[in-house]
């Protein structure tokens, strides 16, 4: 099975919970075959989250449902020429290109 890196490594600096939580979270993914765990070869005490390519699919239906989700939300809240105005004040921030691409990006 092919598998591809997380793109973050869920520790106590990123996720704003116990290890416990954690670990039952990802031993949930884990079952449903989306992540796969994977040891740091210089670290012992660290294990990854491996995105598998299950778990790449569900992320890009989850990201394709937000994004309807949200555009739903601001088209319902908002006029042509605000969502055009909220569209490129976002665009000049980090990763907001603009893309409605789903895709989720292959790691570097």
């Amino acid at each position: 099975m092919r598998s591809l890196p997380a793109a973050s490594v869920i520790g106590s600096e990123t996720v704003p919970s116990s290890s416990t939580v954690v670990t039952r979270l990802l031993s949930g993914l884990e079952r449903a075959g989306y992540v796969e765990k994977a040891a740091c070869a210089s670290d012992a005490r660290v294990t990854y989250a491996v995105l598998t390519e299950a778990g790449r699919r569900k992320l890009e239906e989850a990201s394709c449902a937000h994004f309807k989700a949200v555009e739903k939300l601001f088209r319902e809240h908002l006029d042509e020429d605000e969502v055009a105005q909220l569209s490129e004040l976002l665009s000049r921030l980090p990763g907001g290109g603009g893309s409605t691409d789903c895709t989720v990006a292959e790691p570097s």
